[in-house]
């Protein structure tokens, strides 16, 4: 067999897992899309918004006490860096926590002879929803801004260079955290166990990271850090590699766990039940 069929059957095999993950995962009316929803898009966009009204509300005082300093683009869709592409790398990893499961198992080994095959099929399915919808979360975010809160967040614009690099940074960024939850389930096995560790890594972690000895230059080499600020989110780190960079060097990483997860299930059907 050439290795352009062999590359093509895997790409058809792999299409074909993602529609079976989209059945399983119930379409658009799932729990676990259900549950995604409200804490990875409602919940940024209000935080957001709150936030913008509540300063939009100060900058209107004739205060000499309190003042709002004008934000602007590379700062206004933070909530939705953070939040939107952390639910979707959780539900990814709930899923392939669960398929590795009970009766769950015997299905996911009948529809999947490669392991390998099963986890991409999920990257790939809860890649790609996450993705389109943080998108769709920036474009709105920095439409309503500068519309609605004028006086803080008039130079927040969609259409200039962190609008844009924001655009396409952080649909990939959201992509490969998908990919990082997949490998990272693929590695615990146990659905509780994947998202307690995610959440841990995320959001304690890389910012406790920098109370160790070193912790500073510890802290720029953090995964998820260098992601978000290879986005064109400002944060307070110097990776080696700069802004480009950060977003190349968190790919790797994710993929690599990602391999890890896969090379795991591979090594789990082998073994004599």
């Amino acid at each position: 067999m050439s290795p352009a069929s062999t590359a093509a059957g895997a790409a058809a095999q792999t299409l074909r897992g993602v529609r079976a993950e989209h059945v399983r995962a119930g379409g658009l009316r799932s729990f676990l899309l259900l549950g995604a929803f409200p804490a990875g898009v409602v919940l940024p966009l209000l935080i957001t918004f709150g936030i913008a009204f509540v300063a939009e509300r100060i900058s209107r005082l004739n205060s000499t006490q309190i003042s709002v300093n004008a934000a602007t683009s590379s700062n206004s869709v933070y909530w939705i860096i953070t939040f939107t592409a952390v639910v979707g790398a959780l539900a990814a990893a709930y899923a392939q926590a669960t398929a590795m499961r009970g009766a769950a198992r015997d299905t996911d080994r009948y529809l999947y002879p490669r392991a390998a095959t099963s986890a991409l099929s999920r990257w790939v399915y809860y890649g790609l929803l996450t993705a389109l919808v943080s998108a769709v979360a920036v474009a709105v975010v920095m439409s309503v801004l500068p519309v609605a809160f004028p006086n803080v967040y008039s130079e927040v614009n969609l259409f200039d260079a962190a609008g844009i690099r924001f655009l396409i940074t952080v649909p990939i960024y959201a992509f490969f955290t998908c990919g990082l939850g997949v490998g990272l389930a693929g590695v615990v096995g146990h659905p509780a166990g994947s998202l307690a560790i995610l959440l841990f890594w995320v959001f304690v972690l890389e910012d406790a990271i920098v109370f160790f000895p070193n912790g500073t230059k510890i802290q720029a080499f953090m995964p998820f850090l260098n992601g978000v600020w290879g986005t064109g989110q400002d944060l307070v780190i110097s990776p080696p590699w700069g802004i480009d960079g950060a977003l190349v060097y968190f790919a790797l990483v994710t993929t690599g766990v990602f391999l890890l997860g896969a090379f795991a299930l591979a090594v789990r059907r082998r073994r004599p039940r």
